[in-house]
């Protein structure tokens, strides 16, 4: 990949945050995956995942690719429930964005997408640009990848048992006295 290839700098972005991703939910066994914890508003770690890979669908390989939507229909067929299922999903994705972009020249960016491919997504009447769909993928993608990296955090901590020094350190901070200075 040439680096001004643009087009294929943004498959790449797209495909690290993909796998960074993949790697948050590699370490939840898939009953937690499933799981949508009670403190949160988010769902569940692999919902939000879905979610990532629906937005590169509907910003990328639909309005860019041409390609026709999957996800919803694969899903409705065989829903993805596990940690291998997203990972096969993921693993489409990433290849689909590559076979896209890699090849697109920087002139295609300025181009402006078909209006009936990105249906109510957009607001107004402006159809967006190429430039604008992977600019749009990046920041939902990216936004997700935060939200699904704290949700996963939070969850693995909330289901492993802690350790005889973390509840000692845990003991030891209640016991210890609290000094406001300026008071």
């Amino acid at each position: 990949m040439s680096n001004d290839n643009k087009a294929a700098q943004f498959a790449l972005t797209l495909e690290r945050i993909g796998r960074r991703a993949l790697h948050s939910c590699e370490a939840l066994p898939d009953d937690v995956l499933l799981w949508s914890p009670p403190f949160s508003n988010d769902n569940s770690p692999l919902l939000i995942a879905i979610d990532l890979a629906r937005d590169i669908e509907n910003w990328v390989l639909i309005p860019v690719g041409g390609r026709l939507p999957l996800l919803d229909q694969s899903l409705e067929a065989r829903p993805i429930e596990s940690f291998i299922a997203l990972a096969t999903c993921y693993s489409q994705w990433i290849k689909s964005v590559h076979t896209i972009l890699d090849t697109i020249p920087n002139s295609f960016l300025d181009l402006l997408v078909e209006a009936q491919s990105l249906q109510e997504k957009v607001h107004g009447k402006r159809r967006p640009t190429v430039h604008t769909c992977l600019l749009t993928a990046v920041e939902k993608s990216a936004c997700h990848l935060g939200r699904l990296e704290a949700l996963c955090q939070a969850v693995s901590w909330s289901s492993f048992p802690l350790e005889r020094t973390n509840l000692r350190h845990i003991k030891s901070i209640k016991k210890a006295p609290i000094s406001i200075q300026g008071s």
